[in-house]
């Protein structure tokens, strides 16, 4: 099974052991409400993002380059929000715990104009992730329809901001623009390469449908609630990346991105209600962004501008929270 899987079969042991013990039970409409909070921790998997520009002057090299970082961060989440009939409100901010990583991140080039779709120069070096992320957002209950799983509708904004290092770099290349083709030639790059910082600001629409059922408790104890919700969305997305090259010379010189488009997110929850004041809960959640617009080259006595970029970034993860209601 691969990794990018995992939370689809945590989340399906999780609903058929809950829904063992459930599917005997009535369907009762939720009765907590109030304000609350969350304390939890998430995990990246399989994710990434990337971004890649034409030549301005060769519609044929299209790629000319691309960077690609990888993501796998932990991130600390805490949620505040108030929980109403039949409005709900919520407020997360999440934000990685450390700056290691197992992947590499990679930067790719095909310099040769009578050969675009060869590549000539690629590179991989440490990565160094880092970020946060923040997600307000507003849902409101339709009215409920008996024997029917509860509906609502809700719109928010979802802030997204990625930094990398691009570190101790390997790079091979088998171009070189005086002269052509070239054996192979290795060039290790120490320290700081690459800065790069990418920022993405999603507006969304959605609904969510959700599921409680009651559930007993072991040793004649209180009342618990199984609660399982699945959320759709769509968003417009505008992205701005900056690339710093560090040893560029003559520098400074700057990439940046200017790009609009949109993003899909699709979320499983599943959480355990405990007396209406305790709550835990396991969420997967899958986004993918897809965006394009304009490519930007600063450098001493040179500020261009042309069509061409693409933006995207594919997002899985885990999410483990805590929540009580005060």
């Amino acid at each position: 099974m691969g990794k990018g899987t995992t939370w689809v079969a945590v989340a399906a042991i999780l609903i058929a052991s809950a829904a063992a013990q459930a599917q005997d039970l009535p369907l009762t409409p939720a009765s907590v409400s109030g304000s609350f909070g969350k304390l939890g921790v998430r995990k990246y998997i399989n994710s990434f993002t990337s971004y890649e520009f034409p030549n301005p002057e060769n519609g044929a090299q299209d790629p000319l380059s691309r960077l690609e970082w990888p993501w796998e961060q932990n991130y600390a989440v805490i949620t505040l929000g108030w929980l109403g009939e039949p409005l709900e409100l919520n407020f997360e901010y999440a934000t990685t715990l450390t700056l290691l990583s197992k992947l590499r991140a990679q930067d790719s080039d095909w310099e040769d104009p009578a050969n675009p779709t060869q590549k000539t120069t690629f590179s991989e070096g440490k990565a160094k992730p880092r970020g946060w992320t923040f997600d307000g957002n507003a849902a409101m209950r339709l009215p409920l329809v008996t024997g029917l799983p509860a509906l609502k509708v809700i719109v928010g904004y979802r802030a997204q901001q990625f930094r990398f290092t691009y570190t101790d770099v390997l790079q091979g290349s088998i171009f070189d623009p005086g002269s052509g083709y070239i054996p192979t030639v290795y060039e290790f790059l120490p320290g700081a390469v690459i800065e790069f910082s990418e920022y993405y600001k999603h507006y969304y629409a959605g609904a969510i449908v959700s599921l409680d059922r009651n559930l007993p408790l072991p040793l004649g104890g209180g009342a618990a609630r199984l609660q399982v919700k699945v959320q759709g969305d769509y968003g417009y997305v505008r992205a701005n990346n900056e690339d710093f090259h560090v040893l560029r010379t003559p520098g400074p010189r700057f990439t940046m991105e200017r790009t609009t488009g949109g993003s899909w997110h699709l979320g499983l929850a599943v959480a355990v209600d405990v007396g209406g004041r305790f709550k835990i809960a396991i969420d997967g959640d899958i986004i993918r962004i897809r965006c394009s617009g304009d490519h930007n080259l600063t450098e001493p006595n040179v500020n261009d501008t042309w069509r061409g970029a693409r933006v995207w970034s594919e997002q899985k993860y885990l999410t483990a929270t805590a929540s009580w209601y005060f």
